[in-house]
């Protein structure tokens, strides 16, 4: 079976987003010399040229993607998860837990009172 390969102005688009080869290539794990033969005309990968895609034109730091996570991720691009029902899951469960950590302060705050009426004295709580 043959390997796709890709022609596009690597070069081009490195300088529009103003990196050095270097930092251009070593984001998408290829060495410097390596794209320098890609950028000077040598057909790229179908892979290398999709993890630049990602990594330089959608903006994806595919160093985060992890055995994990990519499950989710594979999910989400077959769109059989909704990335932004997740988003406003997540978010609603952020505020769930500031809430519960107001209402766990506020039970503190009356066990300690109710503590001191029945005793008399006032309870040492030790918050953390």
């Amino acid at each position: 079976m043959q390997e796709q390969t890709v022609k596009r102005d690597y070069r081009a688009m490195r300088r529009a987003l103003g990196l050095n080869q270097s930092d251009f290539w070593s984001a998408v794990k290829v060495t410097q010399s390596g794209g320098s033969r890609y950028e000077s005309g040598r057909k790229a990968p179908a892979q290398v040229d999709e993890m630049v895609r990602l990594r330089h034109e959608l903006g994806i730091d595919i160093t985060l993607i992890t055995p994990e996570n990519a499950d989710v991720i594979r999910a989400i691009l077959l769109k059989e998860l909704d990335a932004k029902e997740l988003l406003d899951m997540a978010n609603r469960c952020r505020e769930l837990m500031v809430n519960v950590g107001k209402v766990a302060t506020d039970l503190v705050e009356t066990s300690v009172g109710v503590n001191t009426m029945l005793t008399g004295k006032p309870a040492c709580v030790e918050v953390q």
